[in-house]
């Protein structure tokens, strides 16, 4: 069992130093963005990415016929960096565009009060703000207290709620780029990523299948 101290060393200053190179990155190609606009663009983009990798390292384990026990240490620890990025993400992205009427992205003002905003961008704030909550509630459950207290079909169950959020988060992004009549980046990222956990998806199960077949 890796202590906290060695998680740090090896898994959490790794993915520190990809996200500061990720960083430098994206403030090269964005030179005009104000500091709360970048940090929220790049902790999206970022969390994103390492959300998909937490989501195939179980299923490239089975098809490399490797070990896949309930929880690792490394899968954990990149979904809780993805996770906190995510969260980071939702915060600032509240005072991006409507600063000082955070209220705006989830309602709007009427004569008698306030009604759902229901058109693409309150779509999108609302799949996003599910996908954060959900993803705060596998922050909470990502430590070796809950896995211990907890049914451990119950914890993987719960953690399976990150497909969820992973989709939610997938829309969210759909209907910003919608609203921006931007599509760029749907077709040449959020698309090829949620095919890529499907892929994996289809093909891990497959292989739990053929296994669970021949026992």
């Amino acid at each position: 069992m890796k202590t906290f101290q060695e998680r740090l060393k090896i898994h959490y200053l790794p993915l520190l130093i990809i996200v500061a190179i990720a960083s430098v990155i994206f403030h090269h190609n964005w030179p005009n963005r104000d500091t709360l606009t970048f940090v929220a663009d790049a902790s999206g983009y970022i969390s994103l990415i390492l959300i998909v990798i937490s989501l195939i390292i179980g299923p490239i384990n089975l098809l490399f016929k490797r070990k896949n026990p309930i929880s690792t240490y490394f899968r954990r620890d990149i979904g809780i960096t993805g996770g906190i990025l995510a969260v980071l993400h939702s915060v600032t992205g509240l005072f991006v565009h409507l600063r000082g009427n955070s209220w705006m992205y989830f309602l709007n003002k009427t004569e008698h009060g306030y009604s759902i905003r229901l058109d693409d961008f309150g779509k999108a704030n609302y799949t996003g703000l599910v996908s954060c909550l959900i993803i705060i509630l596998l922050l909470m459950t990502s430590n070796d207290f809950s896995l211990r207290k907890l049914d451990r079909v119950v914890w993987k169950n719960i953690q399976r709620f990150s497909y969820l959020a992973f989709i939610l988060a997938i829309i969210h992004c759909l209907y910003y780029k919608i609203v921006q009549t931007n599509m760029t980046l749907v077709w040449y990222m959020y698309i090829p990523l949620l095919t890529v956990v499907i892929l994996f998806q289809v093909a891990g199960i497959r292989m739990k299948l053929r296994s669970q077949a021949a026992i």
